[in-house]
């Protein structure tokens, strides 16, 4: 297993193929931050804002923060299996139920 980390600074993480939203063939095109940003209608934190299938964009529990990302590979040596953890359950709530952010 390989650890990593993702920046967020729009509270969201984004899951997708970019060749469906970006370049001049792509279906579900988006032609800038604004543009994605009209699309997305959360729902409990997940939204398909471009489509289902599409991709989806997944809210970081407490928003912008630094999140580990492990990454798991096969007997081939292809990643298998990807886990970003926004919110450890410890973390969840401090001493004083203020939310605990990164």
């Amino acid at each position: 297993m390989t650890t990593k980390e993702v920046y967020v600074d729009a509270g969201l993480i984004w899951i997708g193929d970019p060749c469906y939203i970006m370049g001049d063939d792509a279906t579900n095109r988006v032609t800038d931050w604004m543009d994605f940003c009209d699309k997305l209608h959360t729902h409990e934190g997940i939204s398909s804002p471009l489509g289902h299938g599409v991709g989806i964009a997944v809210s970081s529990g407490y928003g912008d923060g630094t999140y580990p990302v492990d990454i798991e590979f096969n007997n081939e040596g292809r990643p298998s299996k990807v886990t970003i953890t926004f919110i450890e359950e410890a973390e969840d709530m401090v001493e004083n139920d203020e939310p605990h952010h990164n």
